[in-house]
């Protein structure tokens, strides 16, 4: 696996979960009061990802970290499924 897949990929998934954040956040957003669960959620998925990533970086074996990282993405991915 080179570096550029994973710094691309990598990038990718962070700015997906801030998204996917922000989208909950104001979207539960209700009398004014930020919804708490989706920042917690965000906040949560985000130290993961940062964890997963570095470790693929620093790591010898960084294809079981990326796997991680697809795991990761699972509680993202599973909302959106019910919408379609």
């Amino acid at each position: 696996m080179s570096r550029w897949f994973t710094h691309i990929f990598n990038i990718l998934v962070g700015i997906l979960i801030v998204l996917e954040g922000a989208v909950y956040i104001f979207m539960n957003n209700k009398d004014g009061e930020l919804h708490l669960r989706s920042i917690v959620m965000t906040f949560l998925l985000l130290l993961a990802w940062t964890m997963s990533y570095r470790k693929q970086l620093i790591s010898e074996n960084p294809s079981a970290w990326l796997v991680v990282t697809i795991i990761i993405l699972i509680p993202m991915i599973l909302p959106w499924l019910f919408f379609i």
